[in-house]
């Protein structure tokens, strides 16, 4: 009875005496969102992170609410003295409240590093009933301070959130090679500008067209030309043996109508064929310009003097002479032209290219800068996929000490070391107290005994 009185008297003091702890919890939804997406400079499309369960996620953000920094952030916030200014509801502190004691001391306050510890030990994060909710519980003497703790918790994790989730490198590059790449732009695109003005260009390849049609105009003068020498090399040739007749003024005069235009257009073949060495053909050809002129052969009465002919002939073999010169002259500056046009052309296209691809780069990272723009504004007002489900609010019945619990607690356990006391005591006690224990114990005959009460 003895030990079973003090168990219980000890456990129900000991109860009254500790610190009544307060509960205060939370609870967080975690849900995919933008945090989820990221923007990379090496990519088209933004990079989306795939938690198919979820469970991942939600462990993540356990790891970031129990992390150490933001522990010593909360603390700092609150203050250590403010988290032990709360009233003592002990049965000391009744006792001190009433007057029957008086208090000899202020309440000790740990080291810092003593109170990180209490509030990580006393603060419990996990997850609820594996769903997307987070479960935040914290344990406090003062049901007032532990809600405001939690609360205060939620607001830091949630700035932490953005700031984990948050690349400012990535902004700051993207905004860099957005600028690099528009001064690239501009300047890539005054050079082409500079160039067309510098070489009075508008359109290359019209200018090509326009060129090589008037080289094949001025190759085909050429040709004509080249046929007409030759047709008054013919007649000067005619007209000297002419005048080596002496009856030339009388005599009717056979001559070649050199002005037949199949004439003209064999003539010109068979210059081609000379030009590409076929004899096959030039012997062929040379055959139909022989039956051809027997066809135009006609008499004509000579009018004018066989000299003035000879003279305008030869007059005119120098004009043709001259505009065949005149025609090479053109002709020569041409290729030239055209080498000129190509390597304006190859540079022409070497600095298009180079504004196209400045100009890619820049709507890329101009658009991912923008992207980037967005995310930062939604990081600065702290937009979160976290969402609050049950802010902490105080709560005034204590979870401990359970003192009704803790006396039936210490009731069993006194009731059961009376007893077992009680049977280890008549174990270790040596004396007979039947007649049955001295027959056992010594094999002697009992020959009296004694009431108890004797």
């Amino acid at each position: 009875m003895t030990l079973f009185l003090s168990t219980v008297i000890t456990v129900a003091v000991g109860s009254l005496l500790a610190t009544p702890i307060y509960r205060a919890s939370s609870r967080l939804l975690v849900k995919p969102g933008r945090e989820d997406i990221y923007v990379l400079p090496t990519r088209s499309s933004p990079a989306i992170i795939d938690y198919s369960r979820g469970v991942e996620k939600v462990n993540a953000e356990i790891a970031i609410i129990k992390s150490s920094g933001l522990i010593v952030e909360l603390v700092e916030r609150f203050g250590v003295q403010q988290l032990f200014d709360f009233p003592d509801l002990t049965l000391k502190g009744w006792l001190v409240k009433k007057g029957i004691f008086k208090e000899t001391r202020e309440r000790e306050i740990p080291p810092v590093e003593r109170v990180y510890k209490s509030v990580q030990d006393n603060l419990e994060v996990s997850g609820y009933q594996m769903s997307n909710v987070i479960y935040i519980s914290f344990h406090w003497p003062d049901p007032v301070i532990a809600a405001q703790a939690i609360n205060t918790l939620v607001d830091l994790y949630f700035a932490q959130h953005v700031k984990v989730h948050t690349d400012p490198h990535t902004y700051n590059l993207l905004k860099d090679q957005a600028e690099k790449w528009e001064k690239k732009l501009t300047e890539s695109e005054y050079d082409l500008e500079s160039f067309k003005r510098r070489h009075a260009v508008t359109s290359l390849p019209q200018q090509k067209t326009i060129l090589l049609g008037k080289l094949s105009e001025f190759e085909s003068q050429k040709k004509q030309t080249e046929n007409e020498i030759k047709e008054t090399e013919g007649t000067i040739a005619s007209l000297e043996a002419q005048l080596s007749n002496p009856d030339e003024d009388s005599q009717l005069q056979e001559t070649v109508n050199q002005a037949s235009p199949m004439l003209a257009a064999l003539r010109a073949k068979l210059v081609e064929l000379e030009l590409q060495g076929l004899k096959g053909e030039i012997n062929r050809v040379k055959q139909m310009i022989a039956e051809e002129e027997k066809k135009n052969q006609v008499v004509v009465v000579s009018g004018n003097s066989p000299k003035d002919e000879l003279l305008k002939a030869k007059v005119r073999l120098e004009a043709l002479k001259a505009r065949e010169k005149n025609l090479k002259l053109q002709i020569a500056t041409y290729p030239q032209e055209l080498k000129t046009l190509n390597l304006l052309e190859k540079e022409l296209k070497e600095l298009e290219r180079q504004v196209a691809i400045n100009e890619t780069n820049y709507k890329l990272y101009l658009t991912k800068f923008e992207e980037a723009k967005i995310l930062e504004t939604m990081d600065r007002k702290k937009i979160a996929s976290v969402s609050v489900i049950e802010p902490a609010v105080p709560i005034m019945k204590p979870v401990k000490p359970r003192k009704r619990l803790n006396v039936m607690i210490g009731g069993f356990l006194g009731l059961f070391a009376g007893i077992g006391m009680a049977f280890l005591i008549e174990f270790i006690n040596p004396v007979f107290r039947t007649r049955e224990d001295v027959d056992q114990f010594l094999g002697l005959p009992v020959l009296a005994t004694l009431p108890k009460e004797k």
